[in-house]
């Protein structure tokens, strides 16, 4: 009798495995969900880093391995693809080290890719590994291998990391890390949004940086004393915990109150960074300002994110619904910027937007 209860409880069990509790198992898990499933975000960051680096290390070629990672990123559904380009940047760090890359093989490790997720903060954080190398000839040796990348966005970003890897070699002294980049040329505007980026990121001593106990305000930082304004401002209110929340026209109004001239522009652009909504949703709140503050939030529009030809065509279309003098603007930023990440694919519908096209090589001074 007992063998009978027995196989007839296995025999359920059986069913239920095979109909029910079994499909949960049989549900493929999304990649690295080991680290998703960790509830501390100090504990997930480390896994995440640990997992992230074994896997560009057992590739041995980063170069390839980064635009793989790019996709398992996307497609896990996870948090992972939001945080992979910050990530990435202290595991470019340690791949750097462990590796011992030198700047002449910078070029054998870039990612081949466009992507501004996990690919970008890589290269990012090799450039800042790089920084005790780069300082020795005050960037300039850096500026020429970015500038032998294939693509306009991964020279841009890697010019962007000099920024960084000047303020790391530099032990956190902005002056010397900017003035650094001011001899760069006219690449040196995007080299000092790289290094103001890395000044507001150690206000919270994130990233691999040493903490500030004490922070300078951006309506004094960003006032011209250290040359650029826009750049200074542009990275401020992502890089706030507690910063306020920008979520309208009225928010942006609020945050740049009494500002003028280009201290107004550059925060009006990095206040629009930080609204917490696509592309599309930042564009329209663009588009309630006034004209001057409108041109200024447009180089807040997070254009890069924007990935398949038909949302890239629709947000250029709303362009359309700027004020009549703030047209012509929009659709040069956007036909520049959205050339810029699609390596030259986007199609220009227009001629404002190919003259955006046209000035492709020059510094961006403001954006992601």
């Amino acid at each position: 009798m007992r063998r009978l209860v027995v196989a007839a409880f296995l025999s359920t069990l059986a069913v239920f495995v095979l109909f029910g509790g079994g499909a949960r198992a049989n549900t493929p898990r999304p990649w690295l969900w080991q680290c998703e499933q960790i509830g501390r975000a100090d504990a997930q960051w480390t896994c995440y880093v640990r997992l992230l680096l074994q896997d560009v290390d057992r590739s041995g070629d980063p170069a390839d391995e980064l635009p793989r990672i790019d996709a398992r990123a996307r497609a896990a559904g996870t948090s992972l693809a939001g945080n992979c380009h910050a990530l990435m940047h202290e595991v470019g760090r340690r791949y750097g080290a462990e590796h011992h890359v030198t700047l002449g093989q910078l070029m054998d490790y870039i990612p081949r890719s466009n992507d501004p997720t996990c690919s970008a903060g890589f290269g990012m954080g090799l450039v800042m590994y790089l920084g005790p190398q780069i300082i020795r000839s005050g960037g300039r040796s850096a500026l020429a291998q970015c500038m032998r990348l294939p693509t306009r966005y991964r020279s841009y970003t890697c010019v962007h990391g000099i920024g960084h890897a000047l303020m790391r070699a530099y032990h956190g002294n902005l002056r010397l890390a900017v003035q650094s980049c001011r001899k760069l040329g006219r690449q040196g505007v995007d080299c000092s949004q790289g290094a103001f980026h890395d000044y507001w990121i150690s206000l919270r001593g994130a990233d691999g940086t040493t903490r500030r106990e004490h922070g300078l305000s951006p309506r004094f930082l960003c006032n011209g004393h250290l040359f650029y304004v826009r750049p200074c401002w542009y990275r401020y209110f992502v890089e706030q915990a507690f910063a306020p929340i920008i979520d309208s026209p009225a928010a942006i109004e609020r945050a740049c109150r009494g500002l003028r001239r280009l201290q107004r522009y550059g925060c009006v652009s990095g206040a629009a960074l930080s609204v917490p909504e696509s592309a599309f949703v930042q564009t329209r709140i663009c588009a309630r300002l006034r004209a001057a503050d409108a041109r200024a939030c447009l180089r807040g529009v997070a254009v890069q994110t924007v990935e398949t030809p038909a949302r890239q065509r629709s947000l250029f279309a709303l362009c359309d619904r700027m004020a009549a003098g703030v047209r012509t603007d929009c659709r040069e930023w956007f036909g520049r910027t959205l050339t810029a990440v699609t390596n030259g694919r986007f199609r220009c519908p227009d001629r404002a937007c190919e003259a955006g096209a046209r000035r492709l090589a020059a510094p961006f001074v403001t954006f992601s």
